[in-house]
């Protein structure tokens, strides 16, 4: 039998200041913003104000001024990758996997990556070290580091 979460051991995870979330519109249209106080999200389908969002539990649907539906969602390794803001070629995540498993990567495994790029198979590589294991990336462009 698996233990069932109740009020007093379970808490709802709650959206940050700083948190990455993921936005899905009604079309299943996804979005990945970071939340910033006093920052607005805008699209055609209305505005969010990052404000309403910040303390708001993760799962629940949140509306636009002009009454279209967002899910507020904590956004998987997958959603960070592939709508990552980006302007060099980076690695999809069946990619990325591939990768990792050609280089048996697992917890607390040292990993060196050459050019950083937009920071996709950079993201990849964390997780599938982490907790206990480490990333080095080297970018020698300093735009890109600040991109990553």
């Amino acid at each position: 039998m698996i233990d069932q979460p109740t009020p007093s051991t379970y808490s709802e995870p709650l959206a940050a200041d700083g948190d990455l979330v993921l936005l899905v519109a009604e079309d299943q249209k996804r979005t990945v913003i970071k939340l910033q106080r006093g920052q607005q999200w805008h699209t055609k389908r209305g505005f969010l104000l990052h404000d309403d969002l910040i303390d708001r539990p993760l799962g629940r649907m949140v509306v636009t001024r002009l009454g279209h539906a967002f899910l507020i969602l904590e956004p998987s390794t997958h959603d960070l990758i592939r709508y990552l803001k980006r302007t060099t070629q980076i690695i999809f995540p069946k990619d990325a996997a591939y990768i990792a498993l050609r280089l048996n990567l697992y917890p607390g495994r040292r990993v060196i990556e050459a050019g950083t790029g937009s920071g996709g198979l950079t993201l990849a590589l964390a997780r599938a070290v982490m907790p206990t294991g480490r990333v080095y990336s080297y970018e020698e462009r300093e735009a890109m580091s600040a991109l990553a």
